[in-house]
């Protein structure tokens, strides 16, 4: 059910020292660890095609089976990474904390970078140093949008953890044109495509540095720390006395839901934890994020972010730097849609409206692209409806960094209950990661085999998108998270104000009120 039709009432709302430079900043410097991700994207599958890249691995003249099964290994161990590094993190991040979680990815994915980059032609160094990396990589998607949302302002929450998308797009943008630039600016020698991967280790680096600036998650230390901790941290990102009459309505959310979760809890354990998941509201909010990544995957955006230089080739441009040149555009296309979908679009239009309208346009380009391949057979000389299905890729791109490239990490984020929040979002994002793992091994073949049917699948994917959406994901906009719980039959504490108690308090009429509402909390 949408929030509007439950007729949620947002209590007080938000003094503009809500809205100020730290809780922005705190946004930034944690999704350096989007940036780490990001530019893996995009700078991996350009790498594979360089020259000197190909040299020293010993696939420059290998045949096209064992440079996809090459390219297959390199790419998806990374993902198989990412699947333990999104699992194990949970535990660490409940036990020890958020920050301290972000750390363990620096850590991972800096060791692993390091690898990479001194492999120098030793395959087994290479995957070695992808799967490690991956942990890190992993790690970070679970999370960085966590603690972006577990420290955000409701009505700024979509805006600040669609922040991580923007650096996920930051990165992969990064990632697309410095292939380009190395292959037109420097000589085919190992130097190169080492420049490459040990760009990798400057946003693991900067992860490291800003985790000193950051503070832990108010709510990881309501559970953990108690009131004070929290009210401290509180005070201090929202800019506002802790006697402030949001500051009390947002405490009192927070130690609301705590005290329910307190009076069903059931234990600790592992088997505890899935039994929580197992109850009617958790398992409809279980399995409306873990279709969502679903679909996400199966959207083909990722397809294009480690395999363009190939499927530029398939559409018919030809060339190793056009290729690189067209897929560092795709990147660019990718980056400015997703600045204007996040920083000014997702939290006033809402995620499922933007869901739907994505899924259209990115169903209607793939559908495109797919007829164009199936009908033409595009060969070493481009035509006019080649150049139309590659403005279809750009086409896509726009419609992806609109819906489906940060609404997921947004609604993951969100959607689940304190005690089992990271379990549920560590749920989800390694279901991300094993149906990108699947992508990452299946598309060279499918390009290869199946061709035209590769777009037609991730087109009906996106057709089926939008009435699921309709019908199933409520909307999460403007609420806070403690709120959320209603969307999904689970009873909540009434609000300390009302909007207009709110004001009679602001405006100094109604003192009592608010000290007697700060004892309550």
């Amino acid at each position: 059910m949408k929030a509007a039709k439950l007729n949620i009432d947002m209590g007080i709302p938000a003094p503009k020292e809500v809205y100020n430079w730290r809780v922005y900043m705190l946004a930034l410097v944690a999704s350096m660890g989007a940036v780490m991700f990001g530019y893996d994207l995009g700078f991996i599958g350009t790498a594979l095609e360089l020259e000197s890249f190909q040299k020293d691995f010993g696939t420059l003249h290998a045949s096209t089976s064992e440079k996809s099964a090459f390219a297959a290994n390199v790419v998806s161990l990374l993902q198989a990474g990412c699947i333990v590094g999104s699992l194990a993190i949970s535990p660490v991040s409940d036990k020890w904390g958020r920050r301290f979680a972000l750390l363990m990815t620096a850590l991972f994915y800096n060791v692993g970078s390091a690898i990479q980059t001194g492999a120098h032609g030793s395959t087994a160094l290479m995957l070695a140093g992808r799967a490690i990396g991956g942990v890190g990589v992993g790690a970070a998607s679970m999370i960085v949008p966590l603690y972006i949302a577990e420290a955000a302002p409701p009505h700024i929450r979509g805006t600040l953890v669609g922040v991580y998308e923007v650096g996920v797009s930051a990165g992969t943008m990064i990632g697309f044109w410095i292939n380009y630039g190395l292959s037109i600016n420097l000589p085919a020698t190992s130097t190169q495509w080492i420049i490459s991967f040990a760009v990798q280790l400057i946003p693991g680096g900067l992860l490291m540095v800003g985790l000193i600036f950051l503070p832990e998650s108010p709510r990881w230390l309501a559970r953990a720390k108690g009131r004070e901790a929290c009210v401290s941290v509180l005070e201090n990102i929202r800019n506002i006395p802790r006697d402030h009459p949001f500051l009390l309505e947002e405490v009192h959310g927070i130690f609301s839901q705590l005290d329910h979760e307190l009076e069903t809890d059931s234990g600790h354990g592992f088997i505890d934890t899935l039994r929580e998941m197992g109850k009617p509201g958790n398992r409809k909010r279980l399995l409306s994020g873990s279709l969502m990544f679903i679909f996400m995957q199966m959207a083909g955006s990722n397809a294009i972010n480690y395999y363009s230089p190939a499927i530029f080739k398939s559409l018919g441009l030809t060339g190793t730097n056009v290729s690189f040149f067209a897929t560092g555009i795709y990147g660019l296309i990718r980056f400015v849609a997703i600045l204007i979908a996040m920083l000014w679009v997702v939290d006033r239009f809402g995620r499922t409206r933007t869901l739907m309208c994505g899924s259209a346009v990115m169903a209607f380009a793939m559908w495109f692209i797919g007829a164009y391949v199936k009908v033409a057979t595009p060969g070493a000389q481009i035509n006019s409806g080649g150049y139309a299905a590659v403005a279809m890729i750009y086409i896509y791109a726009i419609g992806w960094c609109f819906s489906w490239a940060g609404i997921p990490w947004i609604y993951a984020s969100e959607i689940f209950p304190l005690r089992i929040r990271s379990s549920c979002v560590a749920v989800c994002v390694a279901i991300h990661w094993i149906m990108n793992f699947v992508i990452a091994r299946s598309v060279p073949y499918m390009i290869t085999n199946i061709s035209y049917g590769t777009y037609f699948l991730f087109a009906a994917f996106m057709t089926i998108a939008i009435p699921w959406v309709w019908f199933f994901v409520p909307e999460t906009k403007g609420l806070s998270l403690e709120d959320v719980d209603q969307l999904f039959g689970v009873p909540t504490e009434p609000h300390l104000f009302t909007e207009s108690k709110a004001a009679e308090a602001g405006a100094g009429g109604s003192a009592t009120q608010v000290e007697d509402a700060g004892q309550k909390v």
